[in-house]
């Protein structure tokens, strides 16, 4: 039933776009590989570090009040103690520095209770380290939230854009991607840069009326990776066969030219393809992932590789039911599909079934995230129609054993 329901949900998407219809899932609604959240560079231009070590530090008392029972969306973690989530519908912004095993609410208190004609904040948010990240309430709008103290305390700016989702190097240069709404089988986007860790913005690239662009107005945008401030990636789908959606800039943004060097395996001729966001894990290594609705009605996720900075991309490997993946160093890494956990110790080339001792058997698995060859989370549910309950598991033993942490 679960393979029914993605093929279906591939080619509503498909659709939608054909149709010129906003597609909030590509903004971030559902956790995807690392589009949106891998770990950024401490520096202007240079790409994103490795995981730093998980070996547990004392704990400075923090005064953030406990979340209990949380209902967890999406997480990103740093060590094998500390990091984030966002609770269901992104209403609140949580942080652990425990594993996960408690949560503290990272919420700024002046944010609750909602306005009476408000459900959720919709946060978007962006993590660069276990300290320090922003977040807009896209339902209030009006201004990022920056915190440099793991959400004890909290800057606010004002912004000069509605519905973006940011992409940050370090702590001063930071990029957003605007949805400025969809029409006509179209998807227009403005991009805008900060220098200044988000107090000012700058508008480097937009979609005007009756005015043709680099980035095609066509195709539905997913997200922004940046390498440098220069480099960047856009991904998203469009409709028609073997076409990666996937074009990049080597001004900052303000041009913009379709990727040529990715090509797709005979084997997946025919596939409708749904292209996610690079995640580098050094300046010249990163992974690409895409998602291929195929002509045998299977879903793939197809692993590329780059060595050259996003220059080339060459294919790893596929692997059916494919939803959400995670390098923890350059040649090792897991994937999620369906209800199978796999890993990979060459780059991606193969897989191998992991046992899954502590999580029942069935469990469809949403996200995962590890940080080294030993701490791992996964986000999983044994019901693929409602997505309830939302289950978090932890292994401290490289996936031999978990625990499941909530609820």
């Amino acid at each position: 039933m679960r393979k029914n329901w993605i093929k279906i949900s591939t080619l509503i998407l498909l659709v939608l776009a054909l149709q010129g219809c906003n597609l909030p899932w590509l903004e971030g609604a559902e956790p995807e590989p690392e589009e949106a959240t891998s770990t950024p560079t401490t520096s202007e231009t240079s790409a994103p570090t490795l995981p730093p070590s998980s070996t547990p530090t004392e704990e400075p008392e923090i005064s953030l009040p406990v979340f209990t029972d949380p209902v967890i969306y999406d997480f990103k973690m740093f060590t094998a103690t500390h990091g984030w989530a966002l609770t269901q519908d992104n209403d609140r912004l949580l942080r652990t520095v425990d594993g996960g095993q408690t949560w503290l609410d990272a919420t700024p208190v002046e944010l609750h209770p909602l306005p009476p004609d408000v459900t959720s904040l919709w946060i978007e948010a962006f993590f660069l380290d276990a300290e320090t990240a922003w977040f807009t309430p896209n339902s209030l709008g009006g201004e990022i939230y920056h915190t440099q103290d793991g959400g004890v305390s909290w800057t606010t700016s004002v912004i000069p854009f509605e519905r973006g989702s940011y992409f940050f190097l370090n702590e001063n240069n930071g990029f957003a991607l605007v949805d400025l709404g969809a029409g006509a089988g179209s998807h227009y986007v403005a991009i805008y840069r900060t220098d200044d860790g988000g107090s000012t913005w700058t508008e480097v690239f937009s979609h005007e009326p009756g005015e043709s662009k680099s980035l095609p107005e066509g195709g539905s945008k997913g997200g922004l990776t940046f390498l440098d401030v220069e480099h960047a990636w856009i991904g998203g789908t469009y409709p028609m066969t073997d076409y990666f959606y996937l074009h990049t800039t080597m001004d900052g943004g303000v041009n913009w030219a379709l990727e040529t060097d990715i090509s797709l395996p005979g084997t997946y001729t025919g596939s409708w393809l749904e292209v996610h966001q690079p995640v580098f894990l050094t300046d010249n290594a990163g992974y690409l992932s895409v998602r291929a609705l195929a002509p045998d009605d299977n879903i793939y996720l197809l692993i590329y590789r780059s060595d050259d900075g996003g220059q080339t991309w060459v294919f790893q490997n596929a692997v059916q039911d494919g939803r959400d993946f995670d390098f923890y160093s350059l040649d090792e890494g897991w994937m999620a599909a369906g209800t199978n956990l796999f890993k990979t110790t060459d780059g991606g080339v193969t897989w191998s079934l992991s046992a899954m001792t502590g999580i029942p058997a069935g469990e469809i698995f949403l996200k995962l995230d590890f940080v080294d060859d030993q701490h791992g989370w996964v986000l999983a549910t044994p019901d693929e129609d409602t997505w309830e309950p939302r289950k978090l598991y932890r292994t401290d033993d490289g996936g031999a054993n978990w625990t499941q942490l909530l609820p």
